[in-house]
């Protein structure tokens, strides 16, 4: 039960991703605080994957970094966006942070699992 919802919230972070790169900024990009932002948002997303995809999760940071590549590629195609090779190096960087929180946090859907299972 618990890794079905862990799942959907992850199918929701993929959304939110998608949605919040590829429509107008909500953020002022001034500076460099988008680029905390992408960081922190693709390290969200890859230890929250990484939770359940413990075998090969190589594949599965390749596969986050290339989402990354792609949606700035697209940003390209939108009116009020454009692709910016440092958001997609901040992406990575998160990716790779996501990596290692997870190594160091693993298996956190069977842990709750077993703190809310009824006795």
């Amino acid at each position: 039960m618990i890794v079905r919802l862990w799942k959907g919230f992850g199918w929701l972070g993929v959304a939110a991703a998608l949605v919040l790169s590829l429509t107008p900024p909500v953020i002022n990009e001034a500076g460099h605080t988008d680029k905390i932002v992408h960081l922190t948002g693709y390290a969200v997303l890859m230890f929250w994957w990484a939770q359940i995809v413990v075998r090969r999760r190589w594949r599965l940071a390749l596969a986050v970094v290339l989402f990354g590549a792609a949606i700035e590629l697209l940003q390209g195609l939108t009116p009020d966006r454009d692709p910016d090779v440092f958001d997609a190096l901040a992406n990575t960087g998160g990716v790779l942070l996501g990596w290692f929180a997870a190594r160091l946090l693993p298996n956190l859907p069977d842990t709750l699992g077993k703190l809310f299972r009824p006795r």
